[in-house]
């Protein structure tokens, strides 16, 4: 057989397995897709006395094979103080329960799992962006909360999937690194 003519059937056979995927329903292309996004780093941050401050991020998120998302993430900003205790830094833990990956940007979605600020408790929203290894371009959002009414707890963490890349302005991180991973992996 010549070249041209494999390229044709390998294209062929390719199209035939997109249609049974898509013929098999969504479940079997969830199976396929594995989507994750995990980092850490420092951002700066000016405190009250006009200093620069690092703010530390972590985060893990992963797409499971039925399309669920599972994550957490850590955030401790000294620039900022608790609501509970004017002397401790802003922590905050958040379960991610959404993940919208669009090319080397990840949007979250999740709930307030433990934090010190009794007023910022609703559903949290930020993104990051891959830019490399080894990360000295990443890219983080702040971390942004459904409203500012303490008193409703009824964000909904879904809503991440309405975002787009350019939904929360990103700063670009001090140090550490990002990494999304939107890839198709057939087991």
């Amino acid at each position: 057989m010549t070249a041209s003519i494999i390229r044709k059937l390998m294209t062929a056979a390719a199209g035939c397995g997109l249609v049974a995927a898509a013929l098999a329903g969504p479940a079997a292309l969830a199976q396929s897709v594995r989507q994750s996004a995990e980092g850490h780093g420092t951002l700066p941050s000016v405190n009250d006395n006009n200093q620069v401050v690092k703010r530390q991020f972590s985060f893990s998120a992963q797409r499971r094979a039925d399309g669920t998302v599972t994550g957490h993430a850590t955030l401790v900003n000294p620039a900022f103080k608790g609501g509970t205790n004017g002397n401790s830094p802003y922590q905050l833990e958040i379960d991610i329960s959404c993940m919208n990956v669009i090319g080397n940007v990840a949007i979250f979605g999740g709930t307030t799992k433990r934090t010190n600020d009794p007023n910022l408790v609703d559903a949290v929203f930020f993104s990051v962006q891959d830019n490399g290894e080894p990360g000295k371009n990443d890219r983080i959002s702040r971390a942004f909360f459904w409203d500012d009414d303490p008193n409703t707890h009824d964000g909904n963490p879904q809503a991440c999937m309405f975002n787009d890349a350019n939904s929360y302005p990103l700063e670009q991180i001090l140090s550490g690194n990002i990494q999304v991973k939107n890839g198709v992996n057939v087991p």
